[in-house]
């Protein structure tokens, strides 16, 4: 069999256990006895891996239209690059995910954004995705809290032609009507130190 035949069976093979893999553990769990009930209390406890939850709840509190006051910080003349905008916040697939449309005006000229935030009920970490319509590129990032998702900090990786720019987005719950998206990155000296912030104000 040619190679290239044989390593596309290979990844077919695989894709299709993605699919039939859970859909056979169900059934071996359906014929399995039935686990004890410490067991299942602490499975409860856990949390499923696939239904929204208390984060995925959290995060859906923001839903709703929000004006939004983009400033640049810690830089010469900051104050006269601030830009203002608005926001779009929806509860997608049966509240696992919010969705973020954002329209911005940055230094004269129309910005649109696009994002998706989430909770990974597997790993225990916050993610999102960042796009916009001033880069060709998808920013993902991963988040921990350590107060109830009220603050996140989350890091990625944006690429610039020198190289890969490390990326450190935190985001502070004000209260339900407000939140502040920080943005720092690294100088020269290698000290951290934020460069944008972002205010979101819910529109009533």
């Amino acid at each position: 069999m040619p190679k290239n035949i044989r390593a596309w069976l290979t990844k077919l093979t695989a894709a299709t256990m993605l699919v039939v893999g859970p859909a056979f553990a169900q059934t071996q769990e359906k014929n399995a006895d039935p686990a004890p009930a410490s067991a299942t209390a602490t499975a409860h406890a856990a949390g499923s891996p696939s239904k929204p939850g208390a984060e995925q709840a959290f995060l859906a509190k923001r839903a709703g239209e929000y004006a939004r006051a983009v400033k640049f910080v810690g830089q010469p003349g900051a104050d006269a690059m601030a830009s203002t905008g608005t926001s779009k916040i929806s509860v997608v697939l049966d509240g696992r995910f919010i969705q973020e449309e954002n329209n911005d005006v940055v230094f004269g000229k129309p910005v649109t954004g696009l994002r998706l935030w989430g909770y990974n009920n597997v790993t225990k970490q916050y993610e999102a995705v960042w796009t916009y319509t001033m880069s060709t590129a998808i920013l993902m990032l991963t988040g921990t809290s350590d107060d109830g998702g009220k603050t996140v900090d989350y890091t990625g990786d944006t690429y610039e032609p020198s190289g890969k720019v490390p990326l450190h987005a935190r985001v502070r719950q004000i209260d339900d009507d407000h939140f502040v998206v920080t943005l720092y990155s690294k100088g020269a000296d290698g000290k951290e130190g934020a460069f944008q912030e972002t205010t979101y104000s819910r529109k009533k």
